[in-house]
């Protein structure tokens, strides 16, 4: 019996073409970093709130008027961050904020607060609402669930949580 050329190349190449489909093959991750966001909404005299704080994995946030950014100097080069206590902090009591934190708040409106979470979805959180003296106007600890609104279970991604509803 003879064995014809063509045939036998075109299943060897359909072979090693195909070989790499059988296994799981690695999965390439586009996102290197994402904020997850938490609402929340006051209820009562929201008047009187002049900071929402929220708190999980023993660090607190900051407020933010703007874009968040964390110092260059706050990172490892080439590295992403990883639990909140690698992350350099400085104590409220030694200045006016800390120089970074993953959490931060800002006020969307009288009765709304937007937390944004760098990378990071805690199940147990502490919220609280402070008057413009530094008085605790309410304080929570909630159990947040999660819900994935970009990327995959694979590589991560944006997950969003709330609104939780803090009364004051």
């Amino acid at each position: 019996m003879k064995l014809r050329p063509a045939p036998l190349a075109l299943g060897l190449l359909f072979a090693a073409g195909t070989a790499g489909c059988s296994g799981s093959a690695p999965t390439a991750c586009p996102a290197l970093a994402w904020f997850n966001s938490l609402s929340v909404s006051l209820d009562g005299n929201s008047q009187l709130v002049s900071l929402v704080e929220f708190c999980a994995e023993d660090v607190c946030s900051v407020r933010s008027d703007g874009p968040v950014r964390l110092p260059v100097t706050s990172l490892s080069p080439g590295v992403l961050p990883g639990p909140a206590s690698t992350l350099p902090l400085t104590p409220a009591s030694a200045s006016s904020a800390p120089t970074a934190s993953p959490y931060t708040t800002s006020r969307v409106d009288d009765r709304t607060w937007h937390v944004s979470l760098m990378m990071r979805a805690p199940t147990t959180v502490t919220i609280k609402a402070y008057a413009a003296g530094g008085g605790v106007l309410a304080r929570r600890e909630v159990q947040l669930d999660w819900t994935r609104v970009g990327g995959n279970e694979a590589c991560g991604g944006p997950v969003t949580a709330g609104p939780v509803r803090l009364t004051i």
